[in-house]
Formats: structure tokens, C-alpha cells, sequence
């Protein structure tokens, strides 16, 4: 699974936008309460993730900032015994999808309080 995953076409899903809230602490925020943690924090660039792959697949996303833009780049991985994947949170498909469903409403929630259009 995870070498079908690292040669998918959707190994993420990516968002940019623009926004004069303080973007930071709402993500920092949404991700207290629904349980991701920050793994790196380098300048501008946060990765948060949630689990550790024990019971299910870990769950990411990374916020950056360059200039007057920030960037979501949402995935879910999957971990093989020599190589792991990557898979996007939207679309359909059989990979990781019960994490892919619960990294997606999450992120959503929080793509709502950012003004941004849902994941599909």
C-alpha cells in the first residue's frame, strides 16, 4: 500500500491563501482541541501532526507563510517496512480512508474559521 501510495497522483492536498487574521493561533488553536501537536516549528513553517501510526495512519499538516501568503499542505502517510506514502485527505479511493476521513473533518473545521473552501 505504502508503494502505491508514494507513486499516486494525490499525495497531498495544497491550499493558498490570503488572510489578515491571525492565522497562526487559529491553527494553533484547532489544533489543541482536536489533537494534533506541533512536530517543527522553522521560521514561518509549522508541521502538525496527529497519531503515530500505531493504530491508525498519522495525520499531517503543514502551515507556512511567504509574504502575504500562507499555505495548507494536508496528507495522510502510510508506512510500509522500507518506505512509507503519502496520501491527500480529499477524493475518494480505498488507502488509509477512515484516516483520511477523520484528518478531513478536522481540517475542514478548520478551513471553515479560516474562510476557505472545504476539502471534497
Amino acid at each position: 500500500m505504502a508503494l502505491i501510495a508514494k507513486n499516486g497522483k494525490s499525495q497531498f492536498d495544497y491550499v493558498e491563501f490570503a488572510s489578515d487574521k491571525d492565522v497562526y493561533a487559529m491553527v494553533d488553536a484547532w489544533a489543541a482541541s482536536n489533537g494534533y501537536v506541533l512536530k517543527r516549528s522553522e521560521g514561518d513553517a509549522r508541521k502538525y501532526q496527529k497519531g503515530s501510526g500505531f493504530l491508525t495512519a498519522p495525520m499531517f499538516l503543514e502551515l507556512n507563510r511567504v509574504g502575504a501568503k500562507y499555505s495548507i499542505k494536508s496528507y495522510v502517510r502510510i508506512n510500509g517496512f522500507v518506505l512509507h506514502g503519502d496520501v491527500g485527505l480529499a477524493g475518494d479511493g480505498f488507502l488509509v480512508k477512515l484516516p483520511r476521513s477523520i484528518a478531513k473533518k478536522a481540517q475542514n473545521q478548520l478551513f471553515q474559521s479560516l474562510e476557505l473552501q472545504p476539502l471534497q
